[in-house]
């Protein structure tokens, strides 16, 4: 813009000399002009006064290197010429000034020669006789005089450049330097022309639309950020050339990326095979997904186009969830699925092959009530194994569940007598210690927790062991704990126990006549009530089974 400026006042300069010369060197030359004739007209009226005196012998005595006199008669023949040859010039009736000094006693006139070089001023007087006296002198014309002083022109214009420009520059100097200064964060601020008032109150309007803007994104951005680092899924978000323009925490964690990754590509972060083939198959179809497992999870990755309202291609989205749960319950299902199959064989093929030799009559007579009651029990095992199935599935399909007040004394006694048989039969002592604790609950799933820990502990004890049955209420909750001096559980077996079906010692489990599922069975019912259960036991060592119930949960 200075250099805009600088050449336009420069041009304008130049424009504005070039012209004050022209008309100048004009004035000038029409002012010298008229005092030209002034002086050659004051010399024709004093020649002819003298030539009107003297006559003809005033011509002996005249000589001149500047002007040349004729005398002219009146009918326009020359009578004298003081540079031609009279007898032999033209008759000057014709000439412009003869006329005018004829009719009015004086004219005068000025004529170019055929080169333009030169012109010729004259001026005419008439005397008494009605004759006329013309004085004429030859200067340089206006182009030649002009050529004559092109020399010192071009002096002048070179001195005048020089001047222009600095003057330019000047100029453009002191009008850029406002503009240069001007703060454009608080404009009206700004003591610059005031032709600039309307430009800088429409640039704080803008500054203050831009703010809002801007805020506005900034507001959104800590939203978007906000919701994406607080999804379990990991969340990428890749521009057309596959670089990271977005990348949430839990990305950030399953990958071990940072925040420097934003503006890389992809591949930074992962090279694998499956990862370039999903973002080939994305720019030909649109959409890819794929499992992978890392750091011992099962992953799946969803990628899809993202594409404007013009369905032009803005980058992908890139969506990875956490699959593991899935896979483990799905794993968890088939194996629940065999196990069950598995454990209903094993009852009905002993019962069906109990009655098969009854119905042939290939048992003994004093054998038969054996049988018959291998029978009864297979059967009563199956219908307990039955309904602990579906018990499970209601615990899974049941969200809410009525609640009520629950005495954990009722409970803890109602359990001491019903497994009092039980234990009697394995020579198992059972205690119990309950303080007077009450909560608010599903009164039936605390007694199946209390029922089926104090029963694994009865089946899984040695002979002559004790269960202990302890309610207390702790700065932590309110503690359900059954404690037993069994035969324990060995540390690589205790983090699946709680498994449906799982077993220690198969072969222990089936002796006792278990199900595999009353630890299934507490697990559920403890996440019904928001209760949490904890494990501490040691092979050989006995097990301690605690239920810790929150505290919120109090009547």
């Amino acid at each position: 813009m200075n250099k805009t400026i600088f050449r336009s006042v420069l041009i304008a300069c130049c424009i504005v000399m070039m012209f004050s010369l022209a008309v100048t060197l004009f004035f000038l030359n029409s002012y010298f002009i008229d005092i030209e004739f002034e002086n050659l007209r004051a010399q024709a009226e004093f020649t002819a006064q003298a030539v009107d005196k003297v006559g003809l012998d005033y011509f002996e005595s005249f000589s001149s290197d500047i002007y040349r006199i004729t005398w002219i008669e009146a009918d326009g023949d020359v009578i004298f010429d003081s540079d031609a040859d009279e007898a032999a010039m033209e008759n000057h009736l014709d000439r412009d000034e003869i006329r005018e000094a004829l009719a009015y006693g004086h004219g005068q006139d000025r004529r170019l020669s055929d080169t333009l070089s030169r012109e010729t001023l004259y001026s005419a007087v008439r005397i008494s006789d009605g004759s006329v006296v013309r004085l004429s002198v030859t200067q340089a014309s206006v182009l030649r005089i002009t050529l004559g002083v092109i020399p010192y022109m071009l002096a002048v214009l070179v001195l005048a450049l020089v001047l222009c420009t600095f003057v330019s520059r000047r100029i453009s100097r002191r009008i850029i330097d406002p503009l240069n200064r001007l703060d454009l964060d608080r404009p009206l601020e700004n003591e610059t022309y005031e032709e600039l008032s309307p430009l800088l109150v429409r640039i704080d309007n803008q500054n203050r639309q831009i703010e809002k803007q801007i805020d506005t994104i900034r507001m959104r951005q800590k939203e978007f950020n906000a919701i994406t680092d607080n999804m379990r899924e990991g969340m990428i978000i890749l521009n057309k050339a596959d670089l990271v323009v977005s990348m949430n925490t839990s990305a950030m964690k399953l990958f071990g990326g940072s925040p420097s990754v934003i503006g890389k590509n992809i591949l930074v972060l992962d090279r694998s095979v499956e990862l370039m083939n999903a973002l080939s198959e994305v720019e030909e179809k649109g959409r890819s997904e794929y499992n992978f497992e890392r750091n011992g999870f099962v992953n799946r990755l969803i990628a899809n186009r993202i594409r404007d309202d013009n369905d032009k291609v803005l980058g992908t989205c890139i969506l990875i969830v956490d699959e593991t749960e899935k896979v483990l319950a799905e794993g968890m299902r088939k194996e629940f699925s065999a196990n069950v199959s598995h454990e209903l064989k094993t009852p009905l093929h002993s019962i069906l092959a109990s009655s098969e030799l009854l119905i042939n009559n290939l048992v003994k007579e004093g054998d038969k009530m054996t049988f018959i009651e291998r029978i009864h029990s297979e059967a009563e095992h199956l219908l307990t194994l039955i309904e602990d199935i579906i018990r499970l599935s209601q615990l899974d399909e049941t969200k809410e569940f009525p609640r009520e007040e629950v005495a954990f004394r009722e409970i803890v006694d109602s359990v001491v007598d019903a497994l009092g048989k039980s234990a009697a039969d394995r020579s198992v002592t059972m205690t119990s210690d309950v303080e007077d604790v009450r909560i608010l609950g599903v009164r039936r799933l605390v007694y199946e927790i209390a029922f089926n820990l104090a029963d694994n502990a009865i089946r899984y004890n040695r002979e002559g062991g004790h269960v202990d049955i302890g309610v207390h209420e702790t700065g932590d909750g309110i503690v359900l704990a059954v404690r037993d001096d069994g035969i324990g559980i060995p540390k690589e077996h205790q983090a699946r126990i709680f498994e449906r079906f799982y077993r220690v010692d198969t072969s222990h489990s089936r002796s006792t006549g278990g199900t595999g599922l009353g630890l299934s069975i507490v697990k559920h019912a403890a996440m019904v009530m928001n209760a949490a259960v904890a494990l501490d036991s040691s092979e050989g060592g006995g097990s301690t089974f605690s239920v810790t119930f929150p505290l919120s949960s109090r009547c």
